[in-house]
C-alpha cells in the first residue's frame, strides 16, 4: 500500500538528524489504552525495527504514523512536518508515507504492472512506464509485469508490495509484520533483499515485528514496547547486551540470573568476586540506593546463555543435568552449587552427557546487574 505525497520537498537532511518524530503520543481504543505517552526518534535514512509481544502497541504506532488512525494527545512530525497534533492533520496521501502490510494488499483484478503503477496518476504514461520499469528491475522481476497477483509466489508478490509502495517515491516506508506468511527459508531471503532494496533508495524505514532475529538482522536500531511504552531504543548488540529492564533482558535472548551480594566494593557471587572501577568514593552506599532508598547490598547477576562456556572438569562444581539438540547448537542446563540452574549455549560438536562434572567460563563485562526486586538495571562497571 502506499499514501503519494503530493508535497514533497527537497529539503536535505544531515546524518543523525530527526527525520520522525513522536512526542508524548497517547492513543486509546475504548478503554484500552494502546499507546501511553510514548516519544521516539527516528533518523534519516534509518532503518528501525518496533520489537514487543503482541498487544504492545507495535502496530497502531505504524498506523499513527500512516494516517490510519488520529492520537489522542501529542504531536506528529515528518521531514519537518507537523502531521499529527491537537490543532493539526494531514491525511494519510499527504504525508510521503509507503506502507506494505503483512498481506501485501495486492489488487487481484491488476496485472503486476498496474498494481504498481496505481498510486503514480499524476505522472503521464511514458513516465508511468518508466517508473514501473525502473521497480520491477529494483525488485529483480522485470518480467512479470503482466501476471496477475495469484500467479505469483509469496516471495514475489512481497517485492511487488514493496515495489508498488515505493514507486511514488515515499520518505518513509512502514513495513506490518511483512515476511510472517512466508517459509523460514524464502523468509531469509526475501528480507536481506529488502533491506538491500530500501537502502540503495535511502528509505527512511520502520518495521514492526516480533521476530527478534528479524529486527536485529535489518534494523540500526530497535525499540522494544511493552504495553504501549517504549522501553529500550538501542542498537541491537547493546539491546541485547546491556537491557535497560528484566523485561528487556528477558525478551530479548535468553537471560539466567544468580544472586549476589554487595560487600564494601565488590560483588561476591557464585561467578566470581568482582570489584567495582567507577564508584566515586569507597562508601558505596552513598552512591547507590534501592528504589526504595534503603542502602543497595542484594543485587541479581544476569547472564546469557551465549557468554557460558561449561569446560570438562572432574575437579569442577558444576553438572549437566539437562540439554537441547538444536541443529547447529545445543542448549546445556548447568546446576551450580547453589543448586541454581543456569544454561550454556554452545556448538553441537561439543557434546558433553548428562551428569558431567565441569566449571564455566564466561566474560564478566556482559553480566549486568539488578537490584533484588527491582525491575532497573544499574551499571555497577565500566565495559571495557
Amino acid at each position: 500500500m502506499f499514501f503519494n505525497n503530493s508535497n514533497s520537498n527537497n529539503n536535505s537532511h544531515k546524518k543523525n538528524s530527526s527525520f520522525v518524530l513522536m512526542s508524548n503520543i497517547s492513543k486509546s481504543f475504548n478503554k484500552t489504552q494502546a499507546v501511553s505517552n510514548l516519544n521516539l526518534e527516528i533518523y534519516e535514512k534509518e532503518f528501525l525495527s518496533l520489537l514487543g509481544p503482541s498487544g504492545s502497541g507495535k502496530t497502531t504506532i505504524l498506523r499513527l504514523l500512516a494516517g490510519l488512525e488520529r492520537p489522542n494527545e501529542g504531536c506528529i512530525s515528518i521531514d519537518g512536518l507537523k502531521v499529527a497534533s491537537h490543532s493539526n492533520w494531514i491525511p494519510p496521501e499527504q504525508r510521503g508515507v509507503g506502507v506494505v502490510f503483512q498481506d501485501y494488499a495486492l489488487f487481484p483484478h491488476l496485472t503486476v504492472f498496474k498494481n504498481i503503477a496505481f498510486g503514480l496518476k499524476e505522472l503521464n504514461k511514458k513516465e508511468i512506464d518508466a517508473k514501473v520499469k525502473e521497480m520491477l528491475e529494483l525488485v529483480g522481476l522485470s518480467d512479470l509485469g503482466k501476471r496477475y497477483p495469484h500467479e505469483l509466489s509469496g516471495g514475489q508478490q512481497q517485492r511487488i508490495a514493496l515495489a508498488r509502495a515505493l514507486a511514488p517515491a515515499p520518505k518513509v516506508m512502514l513495513l506490518d509484520e511483512p515476511f510472517s506468511n512466508l517459509d523460514a527459508d524464502l523468509r531469509f531471503e526475501i528480507r536481506t533483499e529488502t533491506k538491500r532494496i530500501l537502502q540503495k533508495k535511502g528509505t527512511t524505514t520502520i518495521l514492526v515485528t516480533h521476530d527478534q532475529e528479524e529486527a536485529f538482522s535489518l534494523s540500526d536500531r530497535v525499540g522494544v514496547l511493552n504495553n504501549g511504552t517504549i522501553i529500550q531504543v538501542d542498537t541491537p548488540i547493546n539491546l541485547f547486551h546491556k537491557p535497560v529492564s528484566r523485561f528487556v533482558a528477558n525478551f530479548v535472548g535468553r537471560a539466567d540470573y544468580v544472586s549476589g551480594k554487595i560487600q564494601a566494593s565488590n560483588v561476591l557471587s557464585e561467578f566470581g568476586t568482582f570489584e567495582f572501577n567507577h564508584i566515586p568514593t569507597n562508601d558505596f552506599h552513598n552512591n547507590i540506593m534501592c528504589e526504595c532508598g534503603d542502602p543497595l547490598t542484594d543485587v541479581d547477576l544476569m547472564i546469557r546463555p551465549d557468554d557460558v562456556i561449561f569446560v570438562d572438569d572432574s575437579e569442577g562444581d558444576c553438572t549437566i543435568i539437562d540439554s537441547q539438540f538444536l541443529g547447529g547448537k545445543i542448549i546445556y542446563n548447568i546446576q551450580l552449587p547453589s543448586r541454581v540452574t543456569i544454561r550454556s549455549t554452545m556448538s553441537s560438536t561439543i557434546v558433553y552427557p548428562k551428569g558431567t562434572v565441569g566449571r564455566i567460563k564466561f566474560d564478566s563485562n556482559n553480566i549486568v546487574y539488578f537490584p533484588k526486586s527491582s525491575e532497573k538495571a544499574i551499571d555497577l562497571f565500566k565495559k571495557n
